[in-house]
C-alpha cells in the first residue's frame, strides 16, 4: 500500500485496476479484505475531493446522527445505524443532485439529506469516477443489487448501505427532524427544487 503514495497517477491507476481484477476473481474472504484496504486511500480522496460548502454540510449531518439518535441500550444493542462513510456518500449525493453548487444555504441542504432519509427506500446511487460500467467486477454486482443501494465509489463489491439495519429508526428521526422549528418555515429554493418532489 506504500506505493501508492510515491508512485504518480499512473502507478496508482494500475493498482487499482489490479485490485479490481482480484476482487473480481477473488474466492478467498481474507484476500478480498486486503484489496479492500488497499482501496481506503481512494475513498478518502473521494470525500476529500469535495468542496468546502460540502465538508461543512457533511458535518453539520454526522453531528445531526451523533445527537439525534438514542444511545445504546439493552433493547438495542443489536441496532447498526448508517456509518460515517455512508452519510458522507449520502451528502455528496445530494450535493451532486443539486448540480453541485459551489455556495449554497446549510439548512437548505440539510434538510434535502434528511428528506432522502425518510425516502431511504428509494436510495440507489452509482459513482462512475473509479470503475467503468463494463468492468466485469461492476456488471457482476450491479446485476444482483436491490435498493437500498449506494456503490462505494472506489470499491464496487461493497453497498455502504448494508452496514445498516435501522433504517425505519434513522426515517423516523429524519421526519421527526424536519418538524424542528429550524426546517419550519423553509422551503426548497434553487437549487433544491427537486425536493419539491418528496
Amino acid at each position: 500500500m506504500a506505493y501508492y503514495d510515491v508512485l504518480g497517477p499512473t502507478a496508482s491507476t494500475d493498482l487499482k485496476l489490479h485490485l479490481y481484477r482480484k476482487l473480481h476473481l477473488c474466492n478467498d474472504s481474507d484476500e478480498a479484505q486486503l484489496c479492500a484496504l488497499a482501496l481506503l486511500p481512494y475513498q478518502v480522496d473521494f470525500v476529500k475531493a469535495s468542496v468546502s460548502r460540502v465538508k461543512e454540510l457533511i458535518r453539520l449531518m454526522m453531528h445531526w446522527f451523533k445527537t439525534s439518535f438514542a444511545s445504546t441500550t439493552e433493547e438495542n444493542k443489536f441496532r447498526r445505524l448508517p456509518s460515517s462513510y455512508t452519510v458522507e456518500l449520502l451528502t455528496i449525493y445530494i450535493w451532486e443532485r443539486a448540480e453541485k453548487p459551489l455556495f449554497f444555504s446549510l439548512v437548505q441542504g440539510m434538510r434535502a439529506v434528511l428528506k432522502l432519509l425518510v425516502r431511504y427506500a428509494e436510495i440507489d446511487v452509482v459513482w462512475h469516477r473509479h470503475y467503468h460500467r463494463k468492468f466485469p467486477i461492476f456488471v457482476k454486482v450491479y446485476q444482483k443489487h436491490t435498493r437500498l443501494f449506494i456503490l462505494d465509489p472506489v470499491n464496487p463489491t461493497i453497498n455502504v448501505c448494508d452496514t445498516c439495519n435501522a433504517w425505519d429508526e434513522v426515517a423516523h428521526v429524519a421526519r421527526r427532524s424536519l418538524l424542528k422549528p429550524l426546517f419550519s418555515r423553509v422551503r426548497a429554493e434553487p437549487p433544491w427544487l427537486f425536493t419539491n418532489d418528496w
